[in-house]
């Protein structure tokens, strides 16, 4: 006898695949392209592991060249769950700079002479949050292991993603590449924290909060990166500022198309793999 269709319902709700079928169909209503379940290398463990969705958009001018082209990229883990996921935040160090969140991008072809990174922070979703989240926990067992394991297999994933880059359009094409490690959670979100001369912890529930996601292994090395973390709403809403992002970088590359030309920069130049903190 057929399983009926209300019980298959439910246990695709019980298991979060909704939820990730969801966030698919939300980048695509917004004309990203969106692969899921891809899989990247764990460096530690050196096995493939599976990033729920790697999603981007590419902005590009090819009617002169050099041709321009800007890239986003976002390595999305998703997450369900029925207790809240509860960060503890304190004040941005002014050594932090202004970055929203750790930033994975390849840079080829790309240097202060074309792109600044005050370029690139101008119009960068939650560039300056007053506060960023350095520990979490669960609710249930004060543990928050889904936390952990989401946020690392994101930020592995973009590590991953960044270090394949290669070159994907013309010999003599000016190209940019971002990689985000990005958080979706199906549930609800809380930050604690104190502000300046209170004694008196502060809860509220948020929407969005950037994550100072701290690691260290002998295959990676010292990690030091930010993370978003979303609720469903708050990404939905966040893709527009995304390719805004996005179209303010691609307007830089055009306007200093000359001065591109003048530099002589070309394949000869700077072609590496940086986070954006390790530049602030």
């Amino acid at each position: 006898m057929p399983v009926p269709v209300e019980r298959i319902a439910e246990l695709v709700k019980k298991g979060g695949f909704e939820t990730e079928l969801k966030v698919a169909s939300t980048l695509s209503a917004a004309g990203w392209r969106v692969d899921q379940s891809v899989y990247y290398i764990d460096k530690d463990e050196m096995i493939g592991r599976e990033l729920d969705a790697y999603s981007y958009v590419v902005l590009e001018d090819t009617d002169n060249n050099p041709q321009v082209h800007c890239a986003v990229s976002l390595c999305i883990e998703v997450k369900k769950t029925s207790e809240p996921f509860i960060f503890f935040s304190s004040e941005r160090k002014d050594f932090e700079g202004g970055a929203g969140y750790g930033m994975f991008h390849w840079r080829h072809n790309v240097d202060s002479n074309v792109l600044s990174y005050k370029d690139i922070e101008r119009e960068k979703p939650l560039r300056a949050p007053k506060r960023i989240a350095r520990s979490y926990s669960g609710l249930k067992d004060g543990k928050g292991q889904q936390i952990k394991s989401a946020i690392l297999s994101a930020v592995k994933a973009a590590i991953h993603y960044t270090e394949e880059c290669n070159e994907r359009w013309a010999e003599g094409s000016r190209d940019i590449c971002f990689f985000i490690p990005v958080v979706v959670v199906d549930g609800d979100l809380y930050e604690c924290f104190f502000e300046k001369g209170s004694p008196d912890l502060k809860i509220e529930q948020v929407q969005s909060i950037v994550y100072l996601q701290n690691y260290m292994s002998p295959n990676y090395g010292q990690i030091r990166n930010k993370v978003y973390i979303y609720n469903q709403e708050a990404f939905k809403n966040s893709l527009g500022k995304y390719e805004a992002w996005a179209e303010s970088i691609l307007s830089v590359l055009q306007k200093s198309r000359s001065r591109m030309v003048g530099a002589g920069i070309g394949r000869g130049g700077v072609d590496s793999a940086i986070s954006a903190t390790d530049a602030e």
